[in-house]
């Protein structure tokens, strides 16, 4: 088969995986999708409310063209898109967003995300979690930081045995489909839509109980006096709900 076959094969493929993408990777819309989500997770790590993981992974490509090098570098000096995930207690995707230069922090690609509208309206009952390098809020949750009480030891435990399982999410995708280890296109749309993919299948293989047995990895514009409030009115709350959820662990 010629290279340019191969080539137009994967795209159509590709392309239909992007179609199913809105029916199978779904966030929960309903109240009762996200009880059930919610009940799952309590069923496993006995934390109420949590409704997903939040993590985001480098995915390694090579320089897009007509790109800058530079522009694409993360921490550890690879050429890479952030894949920001969200999973349910099952290890499945409710959320993928990716296209992003891995330099960019994981708070700022929440931010640039078009799921945090959804996170930030779904009632104080619920939440998502991550960690500490997420800006802690009512409906997105941070583990303890410093010097900590037996009470926060405690949920920070309980908080983190839950919090892996995006880490292991990852892991398992990796795993599956090995070509994310480093995506060797040209075009950034063709890499975000080929990572999506990966995920689309990732799900439907949960779906059908084909699970690996190892993992292999790892705007409104306000005066800048009320931002400050804001953010801090939202840090107080989100300390305030995870300090009641430290308590209830007791």
């Amino acid at each position: 088969m010629q290279i340019a076959t191969v080539h137009f094969v994967i795209k159509r493929v590709v392309n239909f995986l992007i179609n199913l993408a809105p029916n199978i990777i779904r966030f929960p819309a309903t109240r009762q999708e996200r009880e059930e989500n919610a009940r799952e997770f309590r069923n496993i790590f006995e934390i109420d409310g949590i409704i997903g993981c939040i993590d985001g992974t480098y995915i390694p490509i090579r320089t897009p063209a007509k790109k800058i090098r530079h522009t694409y570098v993360n921490r550890h000096d690879k050429t890479a898109l952030t894949l920001q995930g969200i999973c349910d207690a099952k290890g499945r995707f409710i959320d993928a967003f990716t296209g992003v230069s891995s330099k960019i922090h994981d708070a700022r690609v929440y931010d640039m995300s078009f799921i945090k509208d959804k996170i930030c309206t779904m009632g104080d009952e619920y939440h998502i979690i991550g960690d500490a390098a997420y800006p802690i809020s009512v409906n997105l949750l941070t583990p303890y930081n410093g010097h900590l009480t037996p009470v926060q030891a405690n949920f920070n435990h309980n908080f983190c045995r839950a919090r892996v399982r995006i880490e292991n999410t990852f892991g398992l995708l990796k795993g599956r489909f090995r070509q994310l280890t480093r995506l060797d296109m040209w075009s950034v749309i063709s890499m975000a839509k080929f990572i999506i993919s990966c995920c689309v299948l990732h799900n439907l293989c949960i779906d059908r109980n084909d699970v690996l047995d190892y993992y292999d990895h790892e705007e409104v514009l306000f005066p800048i006096e009320q931002c400050i409030n804001n953010v801090n009115r939202t840090r107080l709350l989100g300390q305030m709900k995870r300090d009641r959820l430290a308590l209830d662990l007791i």
